[in-house]
């Protein structure tokens, strides 16, 4: 869903929105295009001569100094593909797990999943490192995943048929493990397990490795990527 070098205006977020939101002096604990960063989006077109709509496209992006470039760049990456088809099941788990290391201590950001230059959230990173192993997780995508209602595509993935759920018990290196949101019973977080007990994962403020029990809300379940 959506196009290379989309513009950004209310409610997209992602690692266009989060460069923005710093250039402004926003802070980025969230980070969504709203309507302060529109405001000032507005004020800098008209100090610039640009038409004042509020949005950012590559004009206004490249007039705060941004490259043309990096206004494609950080949309269209995926994660070059470390499988073929005579890579093994540990083969495939091996490429989404070490795809995932590449973004270690890299700052978590709400709807990002883009290159391992930038940070990403939860599901961000879980895209990437399935693009990886040989798994393509449409309609979630990168591009999809950053545009308005689609910050949370960890419910999508848990919703996702192709993945079968899995007795927590019987939870294996390269599952990939949910949580809910305690107040609401909502799924709202993801990480890849490393081992039964250990995930990589992104959750504010990083991307890190922790203990599956390290506070991320209740554990909704697990599921299996490669069978």
């Amino acid at each position: 869903m959506g196009n290379v070098g989309y513009d950004l205006y209310n409610g997209v977020e992602g690692v266009k929105v989060y460069l923005v939101r710093r250039y402004f002096g926003y802070s980025n604990a969230h980070t969504i295009y709203d309507s302060s960063v529109a405001a000032s989006v507005r004020s800098f077109q008209a100090r610039r001569g640009l038409p004042a709509t509020g949005v950012v496209n590559l004009a206004t992006w490249e007039n705060m100094g941004f490259s043309e470039s990096s206004w494609y760049d950080i949309d269209s990456y995926v994660a070059p593909l470390e499988t073929n088809q005579t890579s093994t099941r540990s083969d495939h788990i091996e490429a989404m797990i070490n795809q995932a290391y590449k973004y270690l201590g890299q700052t978590w950001i709400s709807g990002a999943a883009s290159s391992p230059q930038y940070g990403v959230d939860c599901s961000g990173l879980v895209t990437q490192a399935l693009y990886a192993s040989g798994i393509n997780p449409a309609p979630v995508s990168a591009i999809q995943h950053a545009q308005v209602g689609n910050e949370w595509n960890s419910r999508m993935l848990w919703s996702d048929g192709r993945m079968p759920k899995v007795d927590f018990n019987n939870r294996q290196r390269g599952d990939l493990i949910f949580y809910t949101d305690p107040s609401t019973g909502l799924i709202w977080h993801v990480g890849i397990l490393l081992n039964r007990d250990t995930m990589i994962e992104s959750w504010p403020y990083a991307v890190q490795v922790h203990s599956i029990y390290s506070g991320r809300g209740n554990i909704a379940g697990v599921k299996r990527v490669f069978a």
